[in-house]
């Protein structure tokens, strides 16, 4: 049952949820994420509507999972959700996926940022919701993932693949949904290798917005067999959109 410390939501994992290898989609997986956090900011009325009404709306900065495996096909997963204390501009945020056993199988922490509506300006948590803060406050401590990428070298390399940014990857904010970088990033890997190799951590930093009709490249540093740097920059500009950091072990 959900209460005001820790929201938890249950998700069936539907057929048009999955991969070629049966298990979960990323997209779909931090949608799953993304709708059990929205809807602890709604029930405490802290979410968009309210924050709108402030001219100003939540936007995630930088998510990290650990990954014991993967969902699969009819799967039932409960997503749990807690804030942890804010950090001046930052609110963090901690999940954890328990399967229909309630081992856990995937922890994840993220760190959310409030933007004001027209100039995309940091605001300050406490500024915006500091005295209602304890109502989003789960009893548990965040889970220690490194989040930060640093610097990804692209100068000279050929990009694993280039996209355009079409009306189904952006969201009622009008860029592209935070859920479908790491689906370009997938889409970029030939299929022998996602058939052959699991995701065990994927770490995302969110850098700016990419918008409807325009291309971006993808560009993925496989230097070390397990862990690969990937950065998404503007085909035109070379500014960057996202880094993403993805550790792998063969199946």
């Amino acid at each position: 049952m959900n209460n005001p410390a820790i929201f938890s939501q249950t998700f069936d994992i539907q057929s048009h949820h999955i991969d070629a290898n049966f298990e979960i989609t990323l997209p779909y997986l931090l949608g799953c994420m993304q709708q059990t956090a929205d809807m602890h900011v709604d029930s405490r009325q802290l979410g968009w509507k309210q924050l709108n009404e402030k001219n100003c709306f939540w936007a995630i900065y930088r998510m990290g999972l650990q990954i014991t495996r993967m969902p699969r096909k009819y799967d039932t997963i409960t997503v749990k959700t807690w804030a942890n204390p804010p950090q001046n501009l930052i609110q963090p945020r901690s999940f954890e996926i328990l399967d229909a056993t309630g081992e856990t199988i995937i922890r994840a922490q993220s760190l959310w940022v409030i933007l004001e509506n027209n100039t995309f300006k940091l605001l300050k948590v406490a500024d915006v919701i500091g005295s209602e803060v304890p109502e989003l406050l789960g009893d548990q401590q965040s889970f220690e993932i490194p989040l930060k990428i640093g610097r990804i070298m692209t100068e000279g390399t050929i990009p694993a693949a280039t996209r355009t940014v079409l009306f189904s990857d952006i969201d009622v904010n009008q860029h592209v949904n935070n859920t479908n970088y790491a689906k370009w990033l997938i889409d970029s890997y030939p299929i022998d290798f996602l058939q052959q190799h699991r995701l065990t951590e994927l770490i995302l930093n969110y850098t700016q917005q990419a918008r409807l009709g325009e291309r971006y490249h993808v560009f993925i540093n496989n230097a070390k067999e397990s862990e690969h740097l990937a950065a998404i920059q503007d085909a035109d500009t070379g500014a960057e959109i996202c880094k993403l950091k993805a550790n792998w072990v063969i199946r």
